[in-house]
């Protein structure tokens, strides 16, 4: 059912409430809140407040009680047709509605390995850590699902005392405040829902449990990675049904390969995923190997992704060893599991989330400018009328005084730069002056020649045989002028040549 409902997007579904071996208000609720103009009518024999509760909970439009009547059906489909029809225009129409359709969950990306050893664990933790490092903001949740041989915090520096087992007792009544106390926080700000350390709580995890803790995720998270192992269980095949996208892990030898067809094909034998929603990527490929690109197309079902990992070594071992994803120094793999990201689109969720939040601010400050704009005209005339008689005449006064102050700093400015003139020129008199002096010419004549024209008559020139005293003269712009006195004193001995 949600397999078809996601690939054809109907805009009515009926639902019988004695449809699967536990409540059929999950899926509904996780199929309403990807397709918000789907219209859902649950079918049932059970005509009493809880059921009617339930499905009212869960998002569907109606409630069929069987036996029911032919009329009783055509208004509940004409109602609900009616709804959806209006909810498709909405969002089409406005794209603010179509941003929040798509922002509505997270993306949930299934990581399994075709049998154990393959890498699944370690692309799932990496990838998970790398993408909430590359993007602070953006909330990224890692689930070990292989609740038997779970092994992530190998790979995480993580202790914990609660796990994805103490989630599961209490899935029917699951919160966000519920789901915060069980997850662990990493130092790179990852949530990390965690296998039960204790073989016994296994029992407790089961495909109903998983298939809630997974729709409760898809509300509070942007990406939802889990590690769901090799071994074929109900609870991995509850979760591959919830994801999004599958992503299987092989490397390039036979049993690999046989096994992931394997496992493809239980899959589709239990009606979770197709071979279309099989993503695979070969891990630990090498160019020299005896299985090829396209030997692996051959035996895989899924579409194999362009993305190979190459075979490292023991690049990842420091890593693996320290529990510390960032001692993996090698740039191949990090280019690797970024370019597995960009293939399944795991930020989309976040861009648009983002998108959205930028729109809908910038039309808030739109609307409340108009607003502003609306009330500020309905009163602007008698508020300028008021004020016009309350301020009469206080333009002119403010310009009658800031004249004078403007005066004074236009004086105060053209004397520096006088000042600076006299400086500077006096400087290359006398430069020119002790030039003249140390080759047996007229000093005087010399600085008056570099001086400009205007102050020619304001320059003295005192020769002191050793040195030579250049004097430029700086009118006053306020009083009877002064006179300023610039000594540069220049020793220069005389070297008579032949």
């Amino acid at each position: 059912m949600v397999s078809a409902v996601l690939s054809h997007r109907p805009a009515l579904l009926f639902v019988h409430d004695q449809l699967g071996p536990s409540t059929a208000m999950y899926p509904v609720r996780d199929l309403t809140m990807r397709n918000p103009s789907l219209a859902v009518l649950v079918v049932t024999t059970a005509s009493n407040a809880d059921t009617y509760n339930a499905a009212l909970d869960a998002g569907a439009r109606g409630v069929l009680t069987y036996p029911f009547s032919v009329e009783d059906v055509n208004q509940r489909v004409a109602t609900a047709l009616d709804w959806s029809q209006r909810i498709r225009s909405a969002i089409s129409d406005n794209p603010e509605a179509a941003a929040a359709r798509a922002t509505s969950g997270a993306r949930i990306i299934a990581v399994a390995g075709a049998k154990g050893g393959v890498g699944a664990t370690i692309i799932a933790s990496h990838l998970a850590w790398d993408t909430a490092t590359a993007q602070p903001n953006m909330r990224v949740c890692l689930v070990d699902l292989d609740v038997e041989n779970g092994d992530v915090p190998s790979y995480l520096d993580v202790s914990h005392r609660v796990s994805l087992a103490d989630l599961s007792k209490i899935s029917e009544d699951l919160t966000a405040r519920s789901v915060a106390d069980t997850v662990v926080v990493h130092s790179s700000g990852l949530h990390l829902l965690l296998a039960p350390t204790e073989i016994r709580d296994t029992e407790f995890i089961t495909p109903e449990a998983v298939r809630r803790i997974l729709a409760q995720l898809r509300t509070l998270y942007h990406l939802v990675i889990v590690d769901v192992g090799s071994a074929i269980t109900t609870t991995q095949a509850a979760a591959v049904e919830s994801a999004d996208v599958t992503l299987q892990i092989v490397t390039a030898d036979v049993p690999a390969l046989r096994a992931a067809r394997r496992q493809v094909v239980a899959w589709e034998s239990l009606g979770v995923a197709g071979a279309d929603s099989v993503r695979v990527v070969v891990n630990r490929f090498v160019r020299q190997s005896e299985i090829q690109q396209d030997t692996i197309d051959m035996l895989t079902l899924g579409d194999r992704s362009e993305v190979l990992i190459p075979d490292l070594g023991r690049a990842l071992e420091r890593a693996g060893n320290s529990r510390t994803p960032a001692e993996a120094r090698n740039g191949s793999w990090w280019k690797s599991l970024r370019a597995i990201g960009q293939e399944l689109d795991s930020g989309r969720t976040y861009r648009e989330a983002v998108a959205a939040a930028a729109r809908q601010s910038l039309n808030g400050k739109d609307h409340a400018e108009q607003e502003s704009r609306a009330n500020g005209h309905s009163s602007a005339a008698g508020a300028r009328s008021r004020r016009f008689s309350r301020d009469a005449g206080q333009v002119v006064l403010e310009n009658v005084a800031m004249v004078p102050i403007a005066l004074v700093v236009m004086v105060v400015c053209l004397q520096f730069v006088l000042l600076g003139m006299s400086f500077v020129w006096s400087g290359v008199a006398a430069n020119s002056a002790a030039r003249a002096a140390s080759v047996g010419t007229d000093p005087d004549a010399a600085a008056r020649k570099v001086l400009p024209p205007g102050m020619q008559s304001n320059v003295t020139v005192r020769d002191g045989g050793a040195s030579v005293r250049v004097q430029v003269r700086s009118p006053l712009l306020m009083g009877n002028g002064v006179t300023k006195e610039v000594s540069v004193d220049v020793d220069h001995t005389v070297v008579e040549e032949p």
